[in-house]
């Protein structure tokens, strides 16, 4: 049976479950997005309602496949509702940042499990 990447991600990074969409979130952000969240959620804790909604579902996947299938659903989305601050400034999680994530804790939980089968 395949892992969620939540699963995935906890053991790679060493962090409680419970801390998942935060740190996962973090990772996500363009680094000077990075800089700018906590001051950001300050003043509009909703700011990035969509974006952390993206990271639950993305910790649901598990498979490359559905993670794909959940930033492409979330790129459509960000699509339709042009923001000046999400996308001129791009104040919001990254989809390649997010894709190259799931790529790679599926791609090195992959080759962990075919070890521990060996």
């Amino acid at each position: 049976m395949r892992q969620p990447l939540k699963h995935l991600f906890c053991g790679r990074f060493n962090c409680p479950p419970d801390q998942f969409e935060e740190q996962a979130f973090r990772q996500c952000l363009p680094f000077h997005a990075r800089l700018l969240a906590p001051l950001i959620q300050k003043f509009s804790p909703g700011f990035f309602a969509d974006d952390l909604e993206l990271i639950k579902y993305l910790g649901e996947a598990t498979n490359w496949r559905e993670a794909r299938t959940e930033v492409a659903t979330f790129q459509d989305m960000v699509r339709a509702k042009e923001s000046f601050l999400r996308d001129g400034c791009r104040l919001r999680v990254s989809g390649r940042l997010a894709t190259r994530l799931a790529n790679r804790l599926f791609r090195d939980g992959n080759e962990s499990a075919k070890t521990v089968m060996s």
